[in-house]
């Protein structure tokens, strides 16, 4: 962050005030490169029975209940409300109950993930090999290349090092900086939008 001037205090961004601090500076910068690299260091959303902060939505404390229907945890928290609002006790519910929970949501982000890339991959088939080009958006860096978002329909595709540059001497993948460095120059870095063909 300061190598892109902005100041923020390390144990303040620990905080919701001082992640409310760093959020309004980022959102002040000209292109969304600092947020996308902030984002790499947050966690998940956690699932506890305590009241806790919600740092992307700037919250000092969250809890859903939008349809007990699609989500368990839905479903406690209408029946925590409920009692609440009838002067009941309420039951708390147990901790194994939150761990059982985020696993599974752990298994149904891994589980989205892997039906869409089928589905992506099927939807582009026909492009495989041809001359189309889409613009995509470059969401990571790694070592082994880049990882891109395609604008128009939000697949996502890895672009490995040798189809970036061919002499892999010459080029620097970093995951650090988001950027990939050909003969000491920054050719790409996350968030550039960039026109890509499908290979396979």
């Amino acid at each position: 962050l300061e190598n892109h001037g902005v100041k923020v205090d390390p144990q303040a961004i620990a905080t919701l005030e001082g992640f409310r601090v760093l959020r309004r500076e980022l959102d002040a910068q000209p292109t969304q490169f600092l947020d996308s690299r902030i984002r790499r260091f947050q966690s998940f959303a956690e699932i506890g029975i305590e009241p806790g902060p919600h740092f992307g939505l700037g919250l000092e404390a969250y809890a859903t209940w939008t349809s007990p229907i699609r989500k368990y945890g839905d479903m406690i928290n209408h029946r925590l409300l409920k009692a609440m609002i009838k002067g009941e006790a309420a039951a708390r519910p147990q901790d194994e109950i939150t761990l059982k929970m985020s696993e599974r949501r752990r298994l149904n982000r891994m589980a989205e993930r892997d039906v869409g890339d089928w589905l992506y991959s099927r939807f582009l088939q026909k492009a495989a090999g041809t001359d189309e080009r889409f613009a995509a958006e470059i969401i990571d860096v790694s070592r082994g290349g880049m990882r891109v978002r395609l604008t128009a329909n939000g697949a996502v595709a890895f672009i490995p090092a040798p189809f970036i540059h061919a002499v892999r001497d010459e080029m620097v993948c970093s995951q650090e900086s988001g950027t990939v460095q050909i003969k000491g120059e920054v050719v790409y870095r996350v968030t550039d939008v960039i026109e890509v063909t499908i290979a396979e």
